[in-house]
């Protein structure tokens, strides 16, 4: 149980960070339409270390860790859109 609670943290404490890196690749990516994407897999990336750290073997854990990264890259590709929206009006 405590694992459990340990990934969702992890998951949701990452969107900051994705939001970070995709801020940091931003002078390197040619077109803004990619930054969402450049979140996800970042976020996808991030929850499956955490997970490989954690040592899970479970088919489903993984699955559920994959969806985390997926939905933690998908937060923090609409926080960017919508603090971009505030910011520009």
């Amino acid at each position: 149980m405590d694992g459990e609670i340990l990934r969702s943290v992890l998951g949701l404490a990452g969107v900051p960070l994705l939001v970070a890196l995709t801020q940091m690749l931003k002078p390197f990516v040619p077109s803004a339409r990619w930054y969402p994407l450049l979140a996800v897999c970042f976020g996808l990336v991030l929850n499956l270390l955490v997970a490989w750290a954690m040592s899970i073997n479970g088919r489903a854990e993984w699955a559920a860790a994959a969806l985390m990264g997926i939905l933690a890259g998908l937060a923090a590709s609409g926080l960017y859109s919508s603090g971009r929206t505030l910011r520009d009006g």
